[in-house]
């Protein structure tokens, strides 16, 4: 295994998941223009492209799921959306929540939160953002299947004036600032959306918000282009770009060489295979940290054979997880047992821990009633699970079970296994900045499916435990929710565990301003050429 070599900000966090979401879109004009990529390519090839003149080329390996920040949980689709919106608090590098549109805020008790907004912001259409916009978004955002989770402690949000709000809680919350700090708890403006839908159409189709960057267009399976908001409120975060360019290409060595040729200029989710190529060449740049991200193998609970414990069992102590690492990402990163990645806050290291054992596997099928195997279907999403899933499909045949994999585009694949079509699947998880914004979307029977649970697994025992750390006020005790339901779910087995990748981002040696992210929420805005 390949040791880290550089760790920046350990910045704790998720989401997004890697998971979740069905979607499609349309082109549409936005009220920003871009030169054309081609010319910018040029440009940026050459190193004389001004920063003002230069729209930024990213490669990311699929398309995104949503452009509606409020119907997506994904970190692709967020690659997006967190550069068209904005929440009211945002994480800074040094794992701080400060305000975001948000001024300020205080609690007047344990349910009662006083904002203010920044004056004068405005969305991209000209309008002014107000309360009314920030009740009409959190409430637009509780009625949702992928992200609704994050703020459904929230009780209602009463309008003061243009500028104040009042957040009332249901109960008491130790999640509900990171919440606020998740994409999906951007900011609409309500009567773009409101006329939006009256004349038929999507937030999907025409995305608007007060960001550094305006939506341009989206070519399913293609490319999504912004172009920089020239009025946006934050002088100090302004893009440094003519704008971002995303360019869909699922293929990895494909994705390497686009690089390599200056057909993209940033390449996010490096293939691990090509990391030391990249390395080697001293026109590009490899930043490397320590990442939040977890891959596991995850079995759906609900459907036999997965129904019976010990089956699961048997499936952790079968899984060879050194040749899962080493197939899937070269090497690059490290294999786990936890159920949270070892780097996110809410890590306690009380997971059962299932080593590599044969003959223990077979004795559990046997228990279980299956010793002589069975036969099941494993869906994929991209091509590095898919290699996970090869080593794997080899490990159990030794038990004579017979794993097909079906490996589909990203948005069908959330869609299917959202939906519980599947017996087991290859998917992760990048964890957030709050603990319960991890637990709860993968562990509670509420959040079965599309909200995050695709073991489909439900436990009345966890489901009280996570509901008590968010709102229990005495540390030790969230502590102790925390390690009691890692103990729980690992025992139940409920996924095999695989392993944590490096965080890798690759770019032109003469890109700067790239703002890192161990969770997945790289800032592209600053991006600029020098030299």
């Amino acid at each position: 295994m390949r040791k880290m070599k550089k760790f920046l900000s350990l910045a704790l966090a998720c989401v997004v998941s890697a998971s979740m979401l069905a979607g499609c879109g349309s082109s549409s004009s936005s009220t920003g223009s871009a030169p054309a990529a081609s010319e910018a390519g040029s440009q940026a090839a050459a190193g004389t492209a001004a920063a003002e003149t230069a729209v930024v080329k990213v490669g990311i390996p699929n398309d995104i799921t949503s452009l509606d920040p409020h119907n997506h949980n994904d970190q692709v689709s967020g690659y997006a959306t967190r550069h068209i919106y904005n929440c009211l608090i945002k994480l800074t590098d040094n794992n701080e929540f400060v305000g975001d549109l948000a001024e300020s805020w205080e609690y007047a008790d344990d349910t009662t939160i006083n904002f203010t907004l920044k004056p004068d912001v405005k969305f991209q259409n000209g309008a002014v953002l107000t309360s009314e916009d920030v009740k009409f978004s959190l409430e637009r955002q509780k009625e949702s299947a992928k992200v609704g989770h994050l703020v459904s402690m929230i009780d209602n949000v009463e309008v003061v004036d243009d500028t104040h709000f009042v957040i009332h809680l249901s109960e008491p919350s130790n999640a509900v600032i990171s919440s606020l700090a998740h994409m999906g708890g951007a900011i609409y403006c309500k009567s773009y959306v409101e006329e939006l839908e009256a004349a038929g159409k999507t937030v999907e189709e025409a995305p608007m918000g007060t960001g550094p960057y305006t939506f341009v267009e989206w070519v399913p399976g293609t490319s999504v282009e912004l172009a920089k908001y020239d009025d946006y409120f934050d002088k100090d975060n302004a893009a440094q770009n003519a704008g971002l360019l995303f360019k869909v290409i699922p293929e990895e060595t494909s994705r390497t060489i686009a690089l390599e040729n200056g057909e993209i200029d940033i390449l996010m989710k490096v293939p691990a295979n090509d990391a030391g190529r990249i390395r080697d060449d001293s026109n590009l740049a490899l930043d490397e940290f320590a990442s939040t991200s977890e891959e596991y193998f995850c079995m759906n609970t609900s459907k036999a054979p997965f129904d019976d414990v010990r089956v699961r069992q048997a499936i952790n102590y079968a899984i060879k997880k050194d040749d899962v690492l080493i197939a899937a990402i070269n090497g690059e990163g490290k294999t786990i047992n936890g159920y949270i990645g070892e780097a996110a806050i809410g890590y306690y290291d009380t997971a059962v821990k299932y080593e590599y054992d044969v003959e223990k596997a077979k004795a559990l099928l046997a228990e279980a009633g299956v010793a002589d195997g069975f036969t099941f279907t494993c869906f994929s999403g991209s091509d590095t699970r898919s290699r996970s899933a090869t080593v794997i499909q080899a490990n159990l045949a030794e038990l004579g079970i017979t794993m097909n994999i079906e490996q589909m585009e990203a948005a069908t694949f959330y869609e299917k296994t959202g939906k519980g079509e599947h017996d087991a699947c290859m998917t992760g998880w990048i964890a957030n900045a709050e603990p319960d914004n991890t637990y709860r979307p993968l562990f509670t029977s509420e959040k079965a499916g599309p909200g995050g649970n695709r073991a489909f697994y439900k436990n009345p025992e966890v489901d009280a435990l996570v509901d008590d750390a968010v709102v229990n006020r005495d540390k030790d005790a969230v502590a102790e929710d925390y390690k009691k339901i890692t103990e729980i779910v690992s025992g139940d087995a409920i996924w095999c565990p695989l392993y944590s990748a490096t965080g890798m981002v690759a770019r032109n040696a003469k890109l700067q301003g790239l703002g890192i992210s161990a969770i997945g929420m790289e800032r592209l805005e600053g991006l600029h050429f020098e030299g």
